[in-house]
């Protein structure tokens, strides 16, 4: 979305990048982001980031901003920004429940709201984060149990360091890529760090882009995504979603990816304004 000279998770002259997942990338003169996603995304890109704190106020082009929080994975943020009419508070990606690997996710009070829709009709209903937890490590032990070694599919970036943390709490080791490791070691310099990591680990880590393992048995190889068998997501649900947005409270609601237009009809019936934007378009309020 663009705001005059100010990209929303788009590209634009000056843009807000709201996390360090690849589709969400962006680029401007300047890119305004957490200093944790600055350094994730130089694993995969370059850019001029400029570092800006959760909570302190700073200018972004013509407006005034503040970022918080989104939960959806280390450095991710919403931002709030004071226009002539009213504030708005964009959340990209976020998650309502708190995560191990993540900060907790706060919404201010905003008077337009511009949310993702990713899982946005009542279908996607997740479990809490510790009770997909306990169906991982019941996963886990019956395949340890039956002498296999358990296979984990994960997003490299946010997902796969969720789920060591996971395993490392109930003291399983892990054997992960690369390109997994390369991620973990950015979350270490801020301080969620891995003790479990082991070439020789219990539990093998691969990104989705990985090909299946040859000859391997597929009961015990396992899909950990909103989308996938289990159902420990890094994005909220739709009841998660329907709480942030009585959270913020808005007056106008503006929904975007995923299930936006449907997402937009749930809201509209419930009595809020709504419409569903397209991304990369601008916004007029």
């Amino acid at each position: 979305m663009i705001i005059g000279n100010v990209g929303l998770d788009s590209s634009a002259r000056f843009a807000f990048q709201s996390h360090a997942h690849t589709d969400h990338f962006v680029s401007g003169e300047a890119i305004f982001a957490t200093k944790a996603t600055k350094f994730l995304s130089h694993l995969r890109k370059g850019g001029f980031y400029r570092e800006i704190e959760f909570g302190k106020t700073f200018y972004l082009d013509e407006f005034r901003a503040k970022l918080y929080p989104a939960g959806h994975m280390l450095g991710s943020a919403g931002i709030k920004l004071w226009l002539e009419n009213g504030t708005l508070f964009y959340t990209g990606d976020t998650k309502w429940f708190k995560l191990r690997t993540a900060e907790r996710s706060r919404f201010p009070r905003a008077d337009f709201l511009v949310m993702e829709a990713t899982f946005g009709v009542p279908s996607f209903t997740f479990p809490a984060p510790r009770e997909a937890e306990k169906k991982l490590i019941a996963f886990v032990e019956e395949a340890l149990d039956r002498g296999k070694r358990p296979v984990l599919y994960v997003n490299q970036t946010g997902k796969a360091q969720e789920v060591m943390k996971i395993l490392e709490a109930h003291g399983y080791t892990v054997k992960t890529s690369r390109e997994i490791l390369k991620v973990a070691r950015v979350y270490s310099k801020f301080g969620v760090t891995f003790g479990n990591i082991d070439p020789d680990g219990e539990v093998v880590l691969r990104s989705y882009r990985s090909p299946r393992v040859k000859n391997s048995l597929s009961p015990w190889e396992l899909t950990v995504s909103g989308f996938g068998r289990l159902k420990l997501s890094n994005h909220a649900d739709f009841w998660e979603l329907m709480r942030i947005v009585e959270k913020v409270n808005p007056e106008r609601v503006f929904t975007v990816y995923g299930f936006a237009r449907e997402f937009a009809r749930i809201l509209r019936g419930l009595g809020y304004t709504a419409e569903s934007i397209e991304p990369n378009t601008g916004l007029r309020i």
